[in-house]
């Protein structure tokens, strides 16, 4: 069954579409859009990485670009198109927290000893991720 994209809410430039769940964070450090993310025992979030146990785990990924020390968006549910998702060829496959490049979400599991995986959700597009961070 697909959700129907219906305006629930609308904030500023942002609009909260019925299926999706976005929170908010303020940043510790300068977040891109499409970065996985966790949250700190302070509630601040971070770049995720599978390599580095205390930036884990990723709570999902983020909607726009953060400065530091500013509030941003972050998907925990949901469907999430962006240009810096390149996954061409890989629609249908899981995506996990990367462990060699800092908030990345990639295809391609960690296997090395001492990384976390964590499945991040599902490559839905070349161009999009269908954050479920719950899996």
């Amino acid at each position: 069954m697909t959700l129907r994209k219906r305006v629930v809410h609308r904030t500023d430039q942002s609009e909260i579409i019925e299926g999706l769940q976005d929170e908010a964070f303020i940043s510790l450090e300068t977040i891109t859009e499409a970065d996985s993310v966790y949250v700190n025992a302070s509630g601040y979030m971070g770049r995720a990485r599978a390599n580095a146990s205390g930036t884990m785990h990723a709570i999902g990924a983020a909607v726009r670009s953060t400065a530091s020390g500013l509030r941003g968006p972050v998907r925990v549910r949901g469907r999430l198109t962006s240009a810096n998702f390149s996954y061409s060829g890989y629609i249908g496959s899981n995506a996990y927290v990367d462990a060699a490049a800092v908030g990345v979400a990639t295809r391609t599991q960690p296997s090395a000893s001492g990384e976390i995986v964590q499945q991040i959700g599902f490559i839905v597009g070349r161009t999009t991720l269908l954050i479920a961070t719950g899996v």
